[in-house]
């Protein structure tokens, strides 16, 4: 019953802290900067539930969200909407919580290690803002632990994975796709577990259920696409974009258009038919990789490395970066005086946060995976998330946002390694009160 209580404080602690934060802040002003992505996350969403005719005009991104977001837009006026968005967002941001306190229970079997990771994940401030956020993370996160978590607790029980468990399973992580479609190949990387931990006719039954729920829901934007707009769409048309921008640079929705139609080659205006589109991308994207191969892989390679280097929400506060600040003063200062005076800066506070959080996930979670290493059939699934991750966005466009999905894990570890720390300090001031 303690431990029952203390889950509840925790969780309603959660919620409390992300529905402060969400309704502090000022519903309309998403609509006044138009041309960011929460606002065209509202647009989008307004027009695809209100029936708007796409078949010319390229929807760049999965669309849960967008009708997630758009059938709340119908039901409310204007910042109303905007307010039930963001209760419903720290719901959800509180039930990842929940999701990533079973996960390090599971693979450790300590409830320790998943309070830890439910505390952590409660009180990290990115969570909190994300939460506030007209973006998909929230509500793709939710749906990728959610996944994940059903997934680990099959096998951790095999005695109640029946085939419909595994049904459900894919059911969320083909919702999971059609809010993000980065997760579009992920669920194959489940079939490769399920057969490497199983016997054959267990992993037949249990694979065949997970991938054809799977496919069934992700063919549901596909089959959309087909009738109302003659279309053949796979989870989102915007692959070989990311592809063509992970190759060059992101400078603004004007300069790149401009940087395709030289870099493909092509005379006049980018045509406005979307079929074509997506085909001088892929043509862009290997004239600019064939011309310098070697550039190509540095390029890709330094990108994700400043992805995972700088902590997702950063941007969200003004003045420069603390590696902006710390690396004027290493080069201009070095006095105590200006150190001190780095912490006056706007946002150097929440940033330096933000990097806590971010950096103490990273390292404390690799050494839970090592903790972890002979329970390798339990964690390799969630390992994989994290790897299959990285290497999508050492081919796509890498920022801090695309990687924070993999925060969760990271801290699902973390915890464990964490809880195990603690055990051990007790342990030994134990042995030194008996000595």
């Amino acid at each position: 019953m303690r431990y029952k209580y203390g889950l509840f404080i925790l969780l309603l602690a959660a919620f409390i802290v992300r529905l402060i934060y969400g309704l502090s802040q000022e519903p309309t002003s998403v609509f006044e900067n138009q041309g960011n992505d929460s606002w065209l996350y509202l647009q989008m969403g307004h027009n695809l539930v209100s029936g708007f005719d796409y078949s010319e005009i390229s929807l760049p991104t999965a669309p849960l969200y967008l009708i997630f977001n758009g059938v709340w837009q119908q039901l409310l006026p204007g910042a109303s909407a905007i307010i039930a968005i963001r209760i419903t967002q720290a719901l959800l941001s509180t039930a990842i919580c929940f999701f990533a306190y079973r996960l390090s229970y599971l693979i450790s079997g300590s409830l320790a290690a998943g309070f830890v990771t439910l505390t952590a994940l409660a009180v990290s401030p990115i969570f909190i803002l994300e939460a506030a956020l007209i973006v998909t993370e929230t509500l793709y996160i939710f749906l990728l632990t959610a996944g994940l978590w059903l997934y680990t607790e099959l096998q951790v029980r095999p005695q109640k994975a029946h085939w419909t468990w595994f049904a459900l399973d894919g059911a969320l992580f083909g919702l999971a796709t059609l809010t993000r479609a980065v997760m579009l190949v992920f669920p194959l990387g489940l079939m490769i577990h399920l057969w490497l931990v199983n016997n054959w006719r267990v992993a037949l039954r249990r694979s065949a259920a997970l991938l054809l729920v799977y496919v069934c829901v992700v063919s549901t934007w596909t089959v959309h696409n087909l009738v109302h707009w003659n279309r053949f769409v796979i989870a989102a048309e915007g692959f070989a974009a990311f592809l063509y921008i992970g190759a060059t640079d992101w400078e603004g929705p004007e300069q790149v258009d401009r940087n395709l139609v030289e870099d493909a080659g092509i005379e006049g205006e980018l045509p406005s038919d979307v079929g074509i589109q997506q085909e001088i991308y892929r043509q862009a994207t290997t004239n600019v990789i064939s011309s310098d191969p070697l550039g190509y892989v540095f390029h890709r390679v330094g990108d994700l490395l400043g992805a995972y280097a700088q902590p997702h929400g950063t941007l969200l506060f003004g003045g420069a970066g603390i590696k902006e600040l710390v690396g004027g003063w290493l080069q201009a200062d070095r006095t105590v005086s200006g150190l001190i005076n780095l912490t006056t800066a706007p946002g150097f506070w929440p940033k330096l946060a933000l990097y806590g959080f971010h950096y103490a996930g990273l390292l404390l979670g690799l050494i839970g995976m090592w903790l972890l290493r002979r329970r390798w059939r339990l964690i390799l699934p969630l390992i994989g998330f994290i790897v299959y991750t990285t290497l999508l966005h050492l081919v796509l466009d890498a920022i801090p946002r695309y990687i924070f999905p993999t925060m969760v894990i990271w801290w699902v570890f973390a915890g464990v390694t964490l809880s195990s720390l603690w055990t051990t300090y007790q342990q030994r001031k134990l042995l030194q009160l008996s000595a």
